[in-house]
């Protein structure tokens, strides 16, 4: 298990993941003490990343404990933050990160989790990585293998890290000098993460690279948050100049549409006059109606039946024709007179 001396180079190990998952408590079976706070609280308990040492079977370990993702006091820019300072307190740098998983659904905020180390870290860091599956007694005699079989995701995600996964029971967890056997299986594969390379573990240079193309995106997604503000203040600005244009072309074309129906219904009016005026004035030529010396309104005169059933019964003369018709153009053309104006539109 790794060098057999307390004075070899200390590993140092991260422990990240969601809030509740039990970073502190692996911290704790890691060491074998209570080295981090531990409490049953709906609330996250760590704010702060914190550094415990201590020597676990005759070498020297440093563990570093850290605020939980999607913490419920701190933002994620205050996470963000403070997360990164576990590279710092553990210069030159972590040799494993240990993500944290309760043993259960593989849900949304997991996922996220993890999406979220991969960018706050950058996607070197899963060389370095390795999956810590807690609650280690829900198993029941289950192997870890036929659990991880129930969710493709979760396997895929497992077979990201490189180095790959560990269960733990930290129910039991009890103050000893002598190293259990779940946590000496543990640095081994811890060493082997080392191992794979090369001895090195992640720098403060990968973690600066990471940031870097982290401000990188948000400055990407700034300006293009500009180009769309500034497009839509352009197209405001736009609009609100057509809008006077917009209302008087809505006026005028409303003025048009009441001046054509306006002039349909005068000339409605002026087919219907004109054809009474015509049948009145036919009608006065030949003698079957007579004219109102008075006010010039058309009005029965005696045995107007009768006269109509003569003249229907006798030749029509041509002179009694042009009656008819004259007195037909002589109402017709004071109809016309009225309505000239309609007309001439």
């Amino acid at each position: 298990m790794g060098p057999p001396t307390s004075e070899a180079e200390p590993l140092r190990i991260v422990l990240l993941g969601r809030t509740g998952t039990g970073r502190s408590s692996s911290g704790n079976t890691i060491l074998g003490r209570s080295a981090f706070l531990v409490d049953v609280s709906p609330c996250s308990v760590t704010a702060q990343c914190k550094k415990q040492s201590g020597i676990v079977g005759r070498r020297s370990i440093s563990v570093i404990d850290t605020p939980g993702l999607f913490h419920t006091h701190l933002s994620s820019q205050e996470v963000m933050a403070e997360v990164g300072q576990c590279v710092g307190l553990s210069s030159p740098g972590p040799h494993a990160f240990l993500v944290t998983l309760q043993l259960g659904r593989f849900t949304h905020e997991e996922r996220e989790a993890f999406e979220w180390i991969k960018a706050r870290f950058g996607p070197g860091v899963m060389r370095f990585t390795m999956v810590l599956f807690t609650c280690g007694d829900q198993l029941k005699g289950k192997r870890i293998e036929e659990f991880l079989e129930g969710s493709q995701e979760l396997s895929e995600f497992v077979g990201s890290c490189h180095g790959g996964y560990h269960v733990f029971d930290n129910s039991s967890q009890e103050e000893t000098d002598e190293c259990s056997q779940q946590v000496v299986q543990l640095l081994e594969k811890v060493d082997q993460i080392v191992a794979k390379n090369g001895g090195g573990c992640y720098g403060d240079e990968m973690l600066k690279e990471a940031e870097g193309a982290i401000r990188e995106a948000h400055e990407r997604i700034l300006g293009e948050a500009g180009h769309v503000v500034e497009s839509i203040q352009t197209e405001a600005e736009v609009t609100e100049g057509r809008l006077p244009r917009l209302e008087k072309k809505w006026e005028d074309e409303e003025r048009r549409r009441e001046e054509e129906e306006a002039r349909k219904r005068a000339e409605r009016l002026f087919w219907c006059e004109l054809v009474t005026a015509l049948g009145k004035g036919a009608a006065e030529g030949a003698g079957i109606m007579g004219k109102d010396k008075g006010n010039g309104k058309a009005v029965r005169k005696a045995k107007v039946v009768e006269k109509v059933a003569a003249l229907a019964a006798s030749p029509l003369s041509v002179r009694s024709a042009a009656k008819a018709v004259g007195g037909a153009v002589r109402e017709g053309s004071k109809v016309l007179y009225k309505h000239r104006k309609t007309l001439l539109r």
